[in-house]
């Protein structure tokens, strides 16, 4: 995906079984801000707070393997690192 100058804002809604929202803020390609919400289950509930701290500043190609990594020891329903890869992704796609 071209890196684009400025600031964009993505929003993405992915129904994977369960729905993932993803509120996003790029700036030269990467993600600047970023909040992941929706109808999942994810313990502990840091996690996901966590997950958005380890992903602003990176580019969406490594969204997927920070996932994985920052999930790993969580238990959750509802989401994969793949959904919350695809999710932003869309967000990338529907940036203004």
């Amino acid at each position: 995906m071209e890196a684009e100058n400025g600031i964009s804002r993505g929003k993405a809604i992915v129904k994977s079984g369960k729905l993932i929202r993803v509120d996003a803020i790029f700036r030269d390609g990467k993600i600047e801000k970023i909040k992941i919400t929706g109808d999942f289950f994810l313990h502990p509930e840091d996690k996901i707070e966590e997950l958005e701290n380890s992903l602003e500043g990176r580019e969406i190609t490594q969204v997927k393997n920070i996932a994985q990594e920052v999930l790993k020891d969580a238990e959750y329903v509802g989401i994969s690192a793949e959904t919350i890869a695809d999710a932003v992704r869309e967000a990338w796609k529907n940036r203004r």
